[in-house]
């Protein structure tokens, strides 16, 4: 279940994971006027009005039963130990599909229009007046806009959350190296302090 869990988070971070880390508030300069009008004329094109909610509400259950069919892969017997330690897992995996679906969509439309223009501006930064004349040229013909509308349900796609699950061993077998790494790093730090109400 945790192992589906993570890929359901990945699932949403995903795009932003493709950005690369965004320079301090205090030290980030104007973005080109020019530039981004024809940025946002991107976004129109890459995140139309409703997409969030419509992924999480139609392709977050096949999402969801896409991972569940790579359980094995990713955890070799999962399934079976998972319906051996709760006879119910079926129905609550369904269940919580649907829920999650349902709760995440509104709220990721609530997230839509500001993630708009941190797009937008983020192509405006990345990409100058001609290259972004280039893409708005693409996105104005059939194939652009084809693809353009299926842009960010491409990260929900079965195929792509399959390959995901896949991978799941290689970064559950990792993580502890990762994180002793992570330890050794921020040995010389003063301990963090415990959560309220945690014993000393």
């Amino acid at each position: 279940m945790k192992a589906l869990l993570l890929a359901a988070t990945l699932l949403g971070a995903t795009p932003a994971l493709a950005q690369a880390p965004v320079a301090p508030a205090a030290t980030v300069q104007p973005v080109d006027p020019a530039r981004l009008a024809l940025a946002e004329k991107t976004v129109v094109v890459l995140v139309p009005e409703g997409v969030y909610l419509r992924l999480m509400q139609k392709q977050f259950p096949v999402m969801m039963d896409a991972m569940v069919a790579n359980m094995d892969v990713a955890m070799p017997g999962g399934r079976e130990k998972a319906r051996a330690a709760d006879p119910a897992f079926d129905e609550r995996l369904r269940i919580m599909s649907r829920v999650m679906g349902e709760e995440m969509g509104p709220l990721m439309a609530r997230m839509e229009p500001s993630l708009r223009i941190g797009m937008a501006r983020a192509l405006a930064r990345r990409f100058d007046t001609r290259q972004l004349a280039d893409l708005n040229a693409f996105f104005a013909t059939p194939s652009g806009k084809a693809f353009g509308e299926q842009f960010i349900s491409l990260f929900a796609d079965p195929e792509i959350m399959g390959e995901m699950m896949k991978a799941m061993p290689m970064m559950m077998q990792e993580m502890p190296r990762i994180m002793k790494k992570v330890e050794a790093a921020t040995a010389h730090l003063p301990k963090p302090p415990k959560p309220k109400g945690e014993d000393e």
